[in-house]
């Protein structure tokens, strides 16, 4: 089976879109399936090609037996809404016209952002051949809860598309139940809709022992260090752990944002605002860099902004802390409030609420027994939700999309 797979973010890049896709196609290449990505060069967040690569009309390079085609698009830092369409359509156009050149037996677009999926239905209806949709995040929802736009024209004709992506794909794929509910409320029908769940690449992430020489690096020694290693963006409300961090600073715990993104800025002004002096923040690492500061942490930090439509989202962080043993602190409400509870990984407050999560920080330090407990319960999270067995169910999924259309 040739399958095509058009994302926007793909390794190197290190955020949960890229991640997701490649941890996916891989396994996809090893089972013997023929997976060709359409992609951009590496630049998110910061807009700027990654080295060695430069930005190119066209170049292939194979990664872990996926041929990845790299096109041509207008890179923008990840922040502000026009230079970021240009962005989004750029790439849209490039990776249709390479994909052009394909010839898949099915195609693959994933979301967040619709125009990528306005170029695999696109792609889908010149091949002749069936698409998947798979929906990472609901736009243009979810950039309403944001505040990036407000309802207007704009905005209508999102809905627009969007509704017309969703009739037009032979198989939608969600990442939580929640999703799936919300798109057979607007009218899709619930037998077209699977549900394939983020999850954590086990073979790359593991417990293990932080290292002390990047602790003495960081001056965080006989610290207690609560982490978040991820994008900075909007949807997080990251300004709650900076206010929790100025509520703890008499205490030993010790903050480190690893990572960058929209809001990064703004945290660090905010910091320097208040005064804090337990907060550390660093920019984008490699992969396995990263591994090395979730390594070193002692609870791991997961939010997002209060919002209905945030409340059906699971952040892939989740599954990371739990592949790692770490336990989480999540200050968010919905899907993955019950997910974190349900498997005991770690301890929930309300969204937006710093003194409900500084209380939480400080309980978690001072309750060993409680974290070695939450240990135990991310263990089986982590275990519930192993890429390998999630990428087979994908898989299944565009399987059959694929059966489907050879069958009618």
């Amino acid at each position: 089976m040739e399958v095509l797979f058009l994302t926007d973010n793909f390794v190197p890049e290190q955020n949960a879109s890229a991640r997701r896709s490649y941890e996916h196609c891989r396994r996809w290449a090893k089972q013997g399936v023929n997976v060709t990505v359409i992609t951009t060069v590496p630049n998110f967040p910061l807009g700027k090609p990654q080295p060695p690569y430069r930005n190119r009309i066209y170049m292939r390079e194979t990664l872990d037996g996926i041929s990845v085609i790299r096109v041509w698009s207008f890179l923008a830092p990840n922040r502000g809404v026009a230079l970021r369409a240009l962005d989004f359509a750029s790439f849209a156009i490039s990776g249709f016209l390479a994909g052009l050149l394909q010839k898949p037996d099915i195609i693959v677009a994933t979301s967040p952002q619709l125009l990528t999926a306005v170029a695999g239905h696109l792609l889908g209806r010149a091949k002749k051949c069936p698409w998947v949709f798979e929906v990472r995040d609901l736009w243009p929802e979810s950039i309403a809860a944001v505040g990036v736009m407000k309802e207007g024209f704009a905005m209508r004709m999102l809905r627009h598309v969007e509704k017309a992506l969703y009739e037009g794909a032979e198989r939608i794929v969600t990442v939580t139940e929640p999703m799936r509910v919300r798109l057979t409320d607007r009218g899709v029908r619930p037998e077209k809709i699977g549900v394939v769940p983020n999850g954590a690449d086990l073979e790359r992430l593991m417990p293990r022992i932080g290292s002390a020489a990047l602790a003495a690096r960081l001056r965080l020694q006989n610290k207690f260090i609560v982490a978040y290693v991820g994008t900075h963006g909007l949807a997080q409300g990251l300004e709650v752990v900076v206010r929790a961090a100025d509520l703890v600073r008499n205490s030993d715990v010790h903050f480190l944002f690893v990572g960058e993104g929209a809001k990064r800025r703004d945290l660090m002004d905010l910091s320097a605002w208040l005064g804090v002096k337990n907060v550390t923040f660093l920019g984008a690492v490699p992969s396995e860099a990263a591994v090395d500061y979730l390594a070193l942490a002692d609870a791991i930090v997961v939010s997002l902004k209060k919002s209905v439509v945030f409340d059906g989202a699971l952040p892939s962080k989740i599954f990371e802390a739990a592949a790692m043993e770490k336990p989480i602190l999540l200050s968010a409400s919905g899907i993955s409030a019950d997910l974190v509870r349900g498997y005991h990984a770690g301890l929930v407050v309300e969204p937006e609420d710093p003194a409900a999560l500084a209380a939480a920080i400080l309980r978690l330090h001072s309750d060993l027994q409680l974290r070695e407990s939450f240990r135990a319960g991310c263990k089986r999270l982590a275990r519930q939700h192993d890429r390998e067995r999630l990428a087979g169910l994908m898989l299944a999924e565009i399987r059959h999309a694929a059966g489907a259309v050879a069958a009618s």
